[in-house]
């Protein structure tokens, strides 16, 4: 498993950097999707998340769920084209354990094209790059001393 400034990547996971997401590949095109533990901290503390239907199909940039942080309210967008099979029913009612486990608390599994997923989703060893850039655009140094901001308006994990 990997570290970068406070927060774990496990190596056999997919991630897209722009949306803070992580995909575990379970076989025949379908994939667990979560939050990464950075995507958790500049968040805030997570406490709702609402998926759409299952059987859904959306578009890449389509929101799959909602997830509720605070007074915060930001869509969970896919990066690529999926069919939302399920989501987590761990939870219903709360999401707050992905403040403490964000690869244990998985959000919806999906399916997706596999030619798809390898041109949009990357390898922790590429992936690292452009989150790392992202943990810079966000001031992010640690996960143990970061505050998430004031988000007041502003929308997308």
């Amino acid at each position: 498993m990997a570290e970068l400034r406070g927060c774990d990547f496990p190596d056999h996971l997919l991630y897209d950097a722009d949306t803070h997401l992580w995909f575990e590949p379970e076989g025949d095109g379908v994939y667990r999707v979560g939050v990464t533990p950075f995507g958790v901290a500049i968040a805030g503390e997570i406490l709702l998340f609402t998926a759409k239907p299952a059987g859904v199909r959306l578009a890449p940039g389509r929101s799959f769920g909602l997830l509720e942080a605070g007074k915060t309210v930001f869509p969970v967008k896919t990066p690529l084209a999926i069919e939302l099979l399920t989501a987590n029913p761990a939870l219903e009612g709360s999401a707050r354990a992905m403040n403490h486990d964000a690869y244990g608390c998985w959000l919806a599994r999906v399916r997706a094209d596999a030619a798809e997923v390898a041109a949009v989703l990357q390898g922790w060893p590429v992936a690292r790059a452009a989150i790392e850039r992202q943990m810079v655009l966000w001031r992010f140094e640690d996960r143990a001393g970061f505050v998430a901001p004031a988000f007041e308006g502003r929308a997308g994990v």
